[in-house]
């Protein structure tokens, strides 16, 4: 464990966290950016589970999101009962057996190796722009500045990640993505009559970018048919519970 005791990336909590239920889910913050897709995602999961939490987006914080002794540098970050719990992928290990939905690894390591390399090498100037305005709140008159500036350090960290960590980045095709899920869906939603795991990992993906109306996401969806996927599920999770007009 890390020196403040929380976990490592890519290591389980020690001692194993034992939440059972959402009885064991008090008093959560969750720490990162609203302009994060692993931290909207995550605060999605929580929202659809009607689990009460609090956002905190520490963007003038260094690190950003994380406790001032924490040795760990990335979000999203979730504390629980005063315990801090690492890494997006270990946090929902242990978060979706306690709201009682089951995770499926491939469609997730997919969202988080295929789709997020996929954005950051396709988004352009335009989409970037639109999100920082949208999510936090980024001055409208500075998008020229914004947007350019964004779409070189997500590209950048995006072919960073392909050559050097080994974990399975990958560039793709969204609209591919965006079919192959079509094609899987089980009913009106992935998961069948209600929303499973990759209903919400995707959707909390996409949120970011529905919400500030961004081109690559509104192609996405209406080259893959997904318009009414993206209603129900807006219904399930209204964007303006996730991006609430106080950060705008």
């Amino acid at each position: 464990m890390l020196p403040d005791g929380s976990n490592p990336e890519g290591v389980a909590p020690n001692p194993p966290l034992g939440w059972t239920g959402k009885t064991d889910l008090k008093d959560v913050i969750v720490h990162g950016p609203a302009f994060s897709h692993a931290t909207t995602k995550l605060r999605t999961f929580l929202e659809y589970a009607g689990v009460p939490f609090r956002h905190e987006q520490h963007l003038k914080a260094k690190p950003q999101g994380i406790k001032p002794n924490s040795s760990y540098r990335k979000v999203p970050v979730i504390d629980v009962a005063g315990r801090q719990v690492n890494d997006s992928w270990i946090i929902l290990q242990n978060l979706l057996p306690a709201l009682g939905i089951e995770m499926d690894a491939a469609w997730e390591e997919r969202i988080v190796m295929e789709l997020d390399t996929t954005f950051k090498l396709h988004c352009t100037s335009t989409d970037w722009a639109r999100l920082a305005v949208a999510t936090v709140g980024a001055p409208s008159v500075m998008k020229w500045l914004i947007g350019p500036m964004l779409a070189r350090m997500e590209c950048k960290q995006a072919r960073h990640n392909i050559a050097t960590t080994g974990l399975g980045h990958r560039e793709g095709d969204e609209i591919a993505f965006a079919r192959d899920f079509k094609r899987s869906m089980q009913g009106k939603f992935h998961g069948g009559t209600e929303p499973g795991h990759v209903d919400l990992s995707f959707y909390g993906f996409l949120a970011g970018y529905l919400h500030a109306g961004s081109p690559i996401a509104a192609n996405m969806v209406k080259q893959a048919g997904l318009e009414p996927w993206v209603s129900a599920m807006k219904k399930v999770v209204p964007l303006e519970t996730l991006f609430p007009k106080t950060i705008k």
